[in-house]
């Protein structure tokens, strides 16, 4: 299956997001110094200088490719209502802002990247992310936020 731009892009918010904690110093750094020229070869060395990083990565750029045909046609790929009507040990909060509870959640993470990073940008976007001081938080500050926040401040 082809990698495109786009998937690597998520995968790499997706495994940003994920991480429990700020980067190393010396990842951030290499973060930070990559402009908005990058490209995907870019991402994918920055993905490797970390072993969590990497791992979150090769998980979602994995799930990416696995649902493609799905995501490209625009099937939803999160559970169905009956399945959730089943699991009540899953709770939906229907705050925007809580979304990400879980965020090893790959169907909600990917879903929200689709819907609030993708509209503004997957490039954009990214390249604040490797700007920021805290990558990890710059991505679930991105991620988190209302879309109308997320407007306001453009």
């Amino acid at each position: 299956m082809k990698n495109n731009k786009d998937d690597i892009f998520t995968a790499f918010i997706g495994a940003v997001l994920q991480q429990t904690e700020p980067l190393p110093a010396a990842v951030q750094s290499e973060f930070n110094k990559i402009d908005q020229t990058f490209t995907t070869i870019d991402i994918e060395r920055l993905a490797e200088l970390h072993p969590p990083l990497l791992a979150a990565y090769e998980k979602t750029h994995n799930w990416l490719m696995y649902h493609s045909s799905e995501r490209s046609k625009g099937l939803d790929v999160l559970p169905d209502s009956e399945s959730e009507k089943e699991n009540t040990t899953n709770p939906e909060i229907s705050n925007v802002a809580s979304d990400i509870s879980d965020l090893t959640n790959l169907p909600k993470i990917i879903q929200q990247i689709d819907t609030k990073v993708k509209p503004r940008g997957l490039r954009k976007i990214l390249g604040k992310i490797l700007q920021a001081g805290d990558s990890v938080q710059a991505s679930r500050d991105t991620i988190l936020l209302s879309i109308a926040d997320s407007f306001a401040h453009d």
